[in-house]
């Protein structure tokens, strides 16, 4: 008796059941008569126009939900965002309720176009229409086959991102709240991108973990490769204060700094004039609403070093021995492309210190250790250990860059000598697009040529004590 009993249950559950799902799928086989709803939702909750252009069919693996084609997400009248293909995944109980409720979303081949106008605001900003403010959660959010678009008016930047995917779970936003979206969203994910082009700077293979709560977002660990080199670093954004304060640290190791000069190059200096590797760090903080508060309030440290490095059609150790030809030759040009380390594409793209090249006429020369390392104030950039050795000199750089104002500081490179006493130097001040560049300043020695100064420290003043220029990292040459 019991096991009829128990029979009967299971045979009437089932068929309950069978019912649900009928009931289910035969919503779901008229959801074309729903597009219109769920267009105006969705545009509803984003604020701003969304529309299927495709048909409306039904997704019944891994679970119950609908799949979508050819969406778009309009903004004044151009697509902020398109999707190919979207599969939403609903909850079965809530659906037996007649309730919708959506626990995990697949987009594949979205693209994001990103504008940030001359005035500052977004291409998805200011639509007419207000986000309705309703809470959210999705349990997960997968992308596959992304792409992305972004472009700066203001700078003529462009950062375009291949082919990423990867992952946003547990994403909450808690609607319509004192301190903006930003502070309402809660999420984790892993993101991954094939190819990230920075203007003309492509990092590869690109893996982030991400997380946001409470206005605090973070970007820890992320790793990429980048110009033949491994890089590493986290970002972190607190958006909780009236204005967003950021912390940027990263690292890249043995990266080829040919390519660094290639990308930044306008031109006006030889597609290759130097090789090798070098590493970069940077810990830097800042906060502002727009980037020229950003700019402002810039502060941390920079440092970029490298050993054994070819120089392209120049050679130092010819050039520096010719001070008679100074007025030909700026001391500065050596400065510029290499001392100036991560700030060297900046210069050499507003001014075209390129003399150097015209001078020397062919050749190679090295560069057996250079170091560029800064110290960032409030947007002034000042040099605390810049300096390189050639087999033979060492040049010197002292003095900042203002990059508030776009001014060199009270810049100036020397040829220095044993006891890191200048042999001669070079100052520059003024814009950065056009620098007052003095004339190379000349420490004779009484006995002697310059050139015997700069090998022989005890010929260049006799007796006198010198005021020391140099004393950083950079041993002179053996």
């Amino acid at each position: 008796m019991t096991l009829k009993r128990n029979k009967i249950i299971f045979i009437t559950t089932g068929v309950l059941v069978l019912v649900v799902v009928a009931g289910i799928i035969a919503i779901l086989l008229n959801i074309q008569a729903f597009k219109p709803q769920i267009e105006a939702a969705a545009s509803d909750a984003m604020g701003m126009e969304v529309r299927i252009k495709g048909r409306l069919g039904i997704a019944l693996f891994p679970g119950i939900g609908i799949s979508l084609r050819d969406i778009s997400v309009r903004n004044k009248g151009t697509d902020v965002v398109t999707v190919e293909k979207m599969k939403i995944g609903l909850k079965f109980i809530a659906l037996t309720r007649r309730e919708v409720r959506i626990n995990r979303v697949r987009l594949i081949k979205p693209v994001l176009s990103l504008v940030r106008y001359k005035n500052g605001t977004f291409n998805f900003e200011k639509s007419g229409r207000a986000p309705s403010g309703r809470p959210l959660a999705v349990e997960k959010i997968s992308i596959a086959e992304g792409k992305l678009i972004y472009t700066d008016e203001s700078s003529g930047g462009k950062i375009k991102a291949d082919n990423f995917e990867g992952a946003i779970q547990n994403l909450f936003y808690r609607g319509k709240a004192v301190g903006g979206p930003f502070k309402n969203i809660s999420f984790d994910g892993d993101l991954r991108c094939k190819t990230l082009t920075i203007n003309k700077l492509t990092l590869t293979n690109l893996v982030m973990r991400t997380t946001g709560e409470n206005g605090i977002f973070e970007v820890n660990p992320v790793s990429m490769n980048l110009i033949g080199g491994k890089g590493k670093g986290s970002v972190h954004v607190d958006v909780t204060k009236s204005s967003p304060h950021y912390r940027l640290i990263a690292a890249l190791n043995r990266f080829r700094i040919e390519e660094v000069i290639q990308a930044f190059s306008t031109g006006e200096a030889p597609r290759k004039s130097m090789e090798g590797t070098v590493n970069f760090s940077a810990d830097l903080k800042a906060a502002g609403k727009n980037m020229d508060e950003v700019k402002r309030s810039l502060n941390g440290g920079l440092s970029l070093n490298g050993e054994d490095l070819t120089l392209i059609g120049v050679d130092i150790d010819v050039l520096i021995p010719k001070y008679k030809r100074s007025q030909n030759f700026n001391l500065v040009d050596v400065g510029a492309y290499f001392l100036v380390g991560p700030f060297g594409p900046v210069l050499t793209k507003s001014y075209n210190f390129g003399s150097l090249y015209e001078e020397s006429r062919g050749g190679q020369g090295s560069i057996k250790k250079l170091v560029s390392i800064w110290k960032v104030n409030n947007g002034i950039v000042v040099a605390t250990d810049v300096a390189l050795a050639s087999k033979k000199y060492r040049i010197a750089m002292k003095g900042g860059l203002n990059f508030n104002d776009n001014q060199f500081v009270d810049v100036t490179v020397a040829a220095i000598d044993k006891r890191g006493c200048a042999v001669y130097s070079q100052k520059v001040r003024g814009p950065f697009r056009k620098p007052q560049i003095e004339k190379v300043n000349v420490f004779r020695s009484l006995t002697g040529s310059v050139s015997n100064a700069l090998e022989d420290a005890s010929q260049f003043i006799q007796g006198k004590k010198c005021e020391v220029f140099y004393s950083g990292s950079v041993a002179h040459p053996e």
